[in-house]
């Protein structure tokens, strides 16, 4: 259990930010720190195969509307106040916030408590709330899941605060955004006063079942020739001819009839058996322009798709199965940039959605790999949007960028695969700060 730093600036604190205000690189610090004035929490749901945990973040404000804990300041909670903490938090979720597991509702156990020492500097930023929205608690609330992994979680959360920013004689109630992380994936979502409950289902299936399929490339055209088969069978003729028309008869040249028949017989066989037997491949050639673009638009989508992962071994993973293996880590790390957010301190935004604006079929034809062989092969120019969200503080943070981009696809043993990109153009299309967003 953490204790509270107490630190009296006395009659100087005014003065004290007044002056350090007026220094310039406190805006910045302002303009990129989080959380914003008024009630705020963090909610952040992991559902493992043995246990769900809720980790939870709030300022003061938002614990002062969730429970009564009685303070001799405000803005602070001290040592003696600070022990009736957990039963206080404990009492709530036990009767007020509700976690159901498959039904049945289960009780938490609280971990973690802690609160935090935050930087003061940062009180220009919480001109309604001052240092009590500053100041922040976090910890777990730990469900046990009852036998097997959970096929369905639900969450019933209480507390929604007034949103103290709008300027209303009665403002309404915050909404809060939250995420939850289960089977790998980061999931968005967002509940209000209107809608408390969120729930959770099980997708099952594995990766490949996750991505969006990819017409499958056309199979190459091949024709086996029997040359043992049809060598033997014309000797055979050839044996019987000699036996049939020679210048002796047949009984006096069975020799000549028996050799034949054997040879008819061997070159059944060996044409029943697969001996002997050359095959011949007839190479398919590029997609037209509709055909490519059908192969190209799942497998732009899979990109994105493969970042909805959490670990970087699965965004991997998903990635192999669109990108040649040669240029799977440089996608990687095109894309992984494009969606970090500096403004948010170098969050890693989730993409809500991907929308293709426009596609050109460029050209089409074939390509050697590294060992010689011949792949079809095409090159299209792409034009898209991707909608970016962070999600923190009970708030998300969504921007949209444009690209435009020439791609090359080409056919490998596993299918279609993005062969390499090159980004012609990016654009800050817009931004900004909302509570619910579009998946």
């Amino acid at each position: 259990m953490m204790g509270i730093t107490q630190v009296d600036f006395g009659t100087g604190r005014i003065l004290w930010i007044a002056v350090l205000a007026a220094v310039g690189g406190i805006f910045d610090v302002v303009r990129a720190a989080h959380p914003q004035d008024g009630p705020h929490v963090d909610l952040r749901i992991v559902i493992e195969d043995d246990r769900v945990i809720l980790n939870v973040e709030m300022n003061l404000v938002f614990l002062d509307a969730m429970v009564d804990l009685d303070r001799e300041d405000p803005a602070r909670i001290s040592r003696e106040e600070w022990a009736d903490v957990p039963m206080v938090l404990e009492d709530h979720f036990l009767n007020d916030a509700i976690v159901r597991i498959d039904g049945v509702r289960i009780d938490p156990e609280l971990e973690g408590l802690q609160i935090n020492d935050p930087d003061l500097r940062l009180l220009p930023l919480f001109p309604v709330s001052g240092e009590q929205g500053l100041r922040k608690i976090r910890f777990e609330l730990v469900y046990p899941t009852p036998g097997s992994p959970a096929d369905r979680v639900e969450i019933v959360w209480t507390t929604y605060p007034p949103d103290i920013l709008k300027d209303l004689p009665d403002p309404p109630p915050i909404a809060i955004a939250a995420e939850v992380v289960a089977e790998g994936l980061r999931v968005p979502f967002v509940i209000s006063a209107d809608e408390p409950a969120y729930t959770w289902y099980r997708r099952g299936g594995d990766l490949e079942s996750r991505l969006a399929p990819v017409p499958a490339p056309a199979t190459p055209i091949e024709t086996s020739w029997p040359i043992l088969a049809i060598g033997l069978t014309i000797f055979a003729v050839g044996c019987m001819l000699m036996a049939l028309g020679g210048p002796r008869p047949v009984s006096r040249n069975p020799g000549w009839l028996a050799f034949g028949t054997t040879l008819i017989a061997a070159a059944v066989v060996v044409f029943v058996v697969d001996v002997g037997t050359f095959t011949t491949t007839r190479s398919i050639a590029s997609p037209d322009g509709i055909k490519a673009e059908e192969i190209f638009r799942p497998l732009h989508q899979n990109i994105y798709r493969a970042f909805d992962y959490v670990e970087e071994g699965s965004i991997y993973d998903a990635l192999a199965r669109t990108a040649d293996a040669d240029f799977v880590d440089t996608l990687y790390r095109t894309i992984f940039r494009g969606l970090v957010m500096e403004e948010e301190g170098g969050a890693v935004a989730r993409v809500a959605r991907v929308r293709p604006l426009e596609i050109e079929v460029l050209e089409s034809g074939v390509e050697k790999d590294s060992d010689g062989r011949e792949w079809p092969s095409f090159r299209v120019r792409c034009r898209w949007l991707v909608d970016g969200v962070v999600t923190h503080w009970g708030h998300s943070h969504a921007r949209t960028n444009e690209y435009d981009a020439i791609w090359s696809v080409g056919e490998r043993p596993g299918g279609w695969r993005l062969t390499g990109a090159e980004i012609t153009r990016q654009d800050r299309v817009e931004d900004g700060i909302d509570d619910e967003f579009e998946l």
